[in-house]
C-alpha cells in the first residue's frame, strides 16, 4: 500500500474514531450524507438551519467543549470556517479544522459533497501505481 493511500486511510480512520466523540460541522444535509458515505457515525450538525451563525455557534458552544469543521474548500466555505472557528473558539470551544486543511490540500475538490467520490478515486489511482510498479519489477525495468 502507498504511502499517500496509507496516510489518506490513516486520516479518515483517526477523525472517524474522533467524530464517536466530537460533531463535526457542516454546511448542508448533503454534506452530512456524504460524510455517512465516508463512514462517519457520529454527529454532523448542518449549519444551514435558520439561525444565525452567532445563534448556531452559541448553542454550539453549549453542548460541546470541541467541534470539528468541514465547510466546502471553495471561498464561501473558506470563510465560513474562519467565522464560526472565530465564533466558537471566542466562546470557549476547541476547533479541529486539520480534517479540512488535509482535504484542501490533498484532494481536487471544492465541496463536502465530492469527498467520497475524491477519495475512492485518490485510492484507485495509489492502486493502479503500486500495480503499474509491480509489473514493472518483475519485466526488470
Amino acid at each position: 500500500m502507498p504511502v499517500q493511500e496509507k496516510k489518506i486511510l490513516r486520516v479518515l480512520e483517526s477523525y472517524r474514531e474522533e467524530n464517536l466523540s466530537v460533531p463535526v460541522v457542516v454546511e448542508g444535509t448533503k454534506d452530512m450524507e456524504c460524510l455517512r458515505k465516508l463512514d462517519f457515525t457520529g454527529e454532523v450538525i448542518p449549519l444551514n438551519n435558520g439561525r444565525t451563525l452567532l445563534n448556531f455557534s452559541e448553542e454550539l458552544s453549549r453542548k460541546y467543549r470541541k467541534v470539528i469543521i468541514l465547510t466546502d474548500f471553495d471561498r464561501k466555505g473558506s470563510e465560513l470556517k474562519l467565522e464560526i472557528s472565530a465564533y466558537l473558539e471566542s466562546l470557549g470551544t476547541d476547533v479541529d479544522t486539520k480534517l479540512w486543511d488535509y482535504f484542501r490540500k490533498n484532494l481536487s475538490v471544492r465541496t463536502v459533497e465530492e469527498l467520497p467520490r475524491a477519495v475512492e478515486k485518490k485510492l484507485e489511482e495509489n492502486r493502479k501505481l503500486v500495480d503499474s510498479l509491480k509489473i514493472s519489477r518483475r519485466l526488470g525495468k
